[in-house]
């Protein structure tokens, strides 16, 4: 599964997709308020939760709803393949492999940003800075930081290896790049003060498939065999290893951990969660007594949505209370704040207490 995005990356690098046109506003100003959590009835919608609201990009464009399920900002635009980041209050949706990108904020406010090239990917710090990363003529990418006034204030170019993802620390005077090289991975780090390049861990025979920043100024890097952690000049700083499995899903929004759902073979289903700390620890690890269809974290809590159940656990993976009843047509469930689920169905949502 992440070897296939992985490879969907590289090809947005190498295609350059035509401009998407915006196809006007909607406001949910006027007129009959909407019921809570009413989605659009689009395709390949993706969901983001930010301090127990929610965030929904789709081909039809960027959604974004309170803590009580009302609308605060619904915006239609056109997305051939929608990705979707949350960080310090904003929420951003954009065209992997288009141009299209958008920026708001929970209490409704919404620009534009003009980006150089076809988009690969983008996200948000804790501090709402902006990342992006994309194609660039004469080179195998571009990676540019906005500022919260979307302001350019940073850019690199890649000569060697194909940008995948890059991530700023929450401060924002630190920058992860992440690059696809000939036979393995590359981690480059920046101060944004300078354009010299602070350091590189390279990973042979590797791919990793996504990296974030973690307390104590470190980046996690995340494979289908392995966490890696390294300190901001890419010196090795501790892993842990999957132990001859393999990764099926994971969630790094865990209040100080990581959660990661392995499987015994590469295409299989999930036969273990297990939880660990940014210094590589097992917290917990249990083994679901079905299949996993997601998992969602919010604090100090997992859930799990799977086998017609619902089941919460600790971050030891201890389980706190488990729901079995008509789950019919729930796609997935988000964990939106302790307690607090929403259940997410093809055109709406529900929330649900547990």
């Amino acid at each position: 599964m992440l070897v296939i995005a992985a490879v969907a990356v590289i090809a947005a690098l190498l295609f350059v997709v035509l401009l998407l046109q915006r196809g006007g506003r909607a406001s949910t100003g006027t007129g009959a308020e909407p019921e809570p959590y009413t989605l659009d009835s689009s395709a390949k919608q993706v969901f983001r939760a930010s301090e127990g609201r929610l965030a929904v990009a789709s081909s039809s464009g960027l959604q974004l709803f309170d803590e009580n399920g009302s609308t605060v900002l619904h915006e239609i635009f056109s997305l051939t393949e929608p990705g979707l980041t949350v960080g310090g209050g904003y929420a951003a949706a954009y065209d992997i492999g288009g141009t299209r990108l958008c920026v708001a904020d929970f209490d409704g406010s919404v620009e534009d940003v003009e980006v150089s090239g076809s988009i690969v990917s983008a996200s948000l710090n804790g501090s709402g800075w902006l990342t992006v990363v994309t194609d660039a003529a004469g080179y195998k990418g571009q990676v540019t930081v906005y500022d919260k006034d979307r302001n350019a204030v940073y850019e690199w170019y890649s000569g060697k290896g194909y940008v995948m993802n890059a991530a700023l620390s929450d401060s924002g005077d630190r920058l992860a790049v992440l690059c696809a090289e000939e036979g393995g991975s590359a981690v480059h780090l920046f101060a944004l003060d300078s354009e010299t390049e602070r350091g590189c861990y390279t990973a042979a025979g590797e791919l990793f498939a996504d990296l974030y920043w973690i307390d104590g100024g470190r980046v996690c890097a995340l494979s289908q065999t392995r966490l890696a952690f390294l300190n901001d000049k890419g010196e090795p700083a501790g892993e842990y290893r999957y132990d001859g499995m393999y990764l099926y899903d994971y969630s790094k929004e865990g209040d100080g951990f990581f959660t990661l759902v392995l499987s015994q073979y590469r295409s299989g289903s999930a036969a273990k969660i297990v939880t660990v700390s940014p210094g590589g620890t097992v917290l917990g690890e249990t083994a679901p007594d079905g299949d996993v269809e997601s998992v969602s974290v919010c604090g100090k809590q997992v859930l799990l949505c799977g086998g017609g159940k619902l089941t919460l656990y600790n971050q030891q993976m201890e389980r706190l209370g488990q729901v079995q009843e008509d789950l019919l047509g729930v796609r997935r469930a988000l964990l939106l704040q302790r307690g607090k689920v929403l259940l997410v169905y093809d055109y709406s949502a529900q929330s649900y207490s547990l």
